[in-house]
């Protein structure tokens, strides 16, 4: 048994399902870039499991991402 809370998920119009993480830590430093790819780089396992629960839901490509609302950064995971 698995116990998951995805943030959001929706399928758009190219019916491509998305799963979307959002985070609300904030960057006060420079080298925003370089913290974004950190922040990706740490929750990706937790994304990819996330993708391998969703993609039981149906037959849709799944796509990953994070939401940084305080930061205004939306971030596709590869």
């Amino acid at each position: 048994m698995v116990n998951a809370i995805i943030d959001r998920m929706l399928v758009d119009e190219q019916r491509q399902r998305w799963v979307v993480d959002f985070k609300t830590s904030t960057h006060a430093g420079g080298a925003g870039q370089q913290f974004i790819d950190s922040e990706a780089e740490r929750y990706r396992p937790q994304m990819q499991r996330y993708r391998a629960l969703v993609g039981q839901l149906g037959g849709e490509p799944v796509r990953l991402a994070l939401y940084f609302p305080l930061l205004g950064v939306f971030r596709e995971l590869e």
